[in-house]
């Protein structure tokens, strides 16, 4: 299917996503992992849940491994369906402990911004977690959100809203 006419995949993939990476973790030699699948509904996405003894092989130094199997998976399934996909795949709860320490930082960058009235820069981060910062700051009353940097440099600075 041509890039342009692509769709955006939602909670119907599910149930191939969940398929495709049993398939492919039993292809890598990890049977024992089990997946399960769920539909995040505030981030608009897809979450694949691996779990078992040897899914802690699946995260990597810094979370390299899952972060790569992530967009591999993605691209793999967006072929096979012919959607654009957004499924985070996540071992061992990586993805969610991850999200919690950027969002404390968040909340002390709004706390920062509010105190002194001037932008806040977050550490350097991946594509999928600055767009799951937008995301949640797109409708925040006194702050914005701006990516700024290049490659592994970029990293969202974040604004007092100007309509506030």
């Amino acid at each position: 299917m041509d890039t342009t006419t692509r769709l955006k995949a939602g909670k119907e993939i599910l149930p191939t996503a969940e398929s495709l990476m049993k398939e492919l973790l039993n292809a890598m030699g990890f049977q024992d992992v089990l997946v399960s699948a769920l539909w995040d509904e505030k981030q608009d996405r897809g979450k694949l849940s691996l779990n078992g003894e040897s899914a802690q092989y699946l995260i990597g130094l810094e979370g390299k491994t899952i972060e790569s199997l992530q967009l591999i998976f993605n691209i793999i399934l967006g072929q096979k369906s012919g959607k654009e996909c957004a499924i985070q795949v996540d071992a061992l709860g990586y993805w969610d402990k991850k999200e919690k320490e950027v969002f404390s930082k968040v909340e002390y960058g709004i706390l920062e911004i509010k105190r002194s009235g001037s932008p806040y820069r977050l550490p350097p981060m991946n594509a999928a977690m600055r767009r799951i910062i937008h995301k949640t700051l797109a409708t925040h009353p006194e702050v914005e959100s701006v990516s700024e940097g290049e490659g592994v440099w970029r990293k969202i600075v974040l604004y007092p809203r100007k309509n506030h």
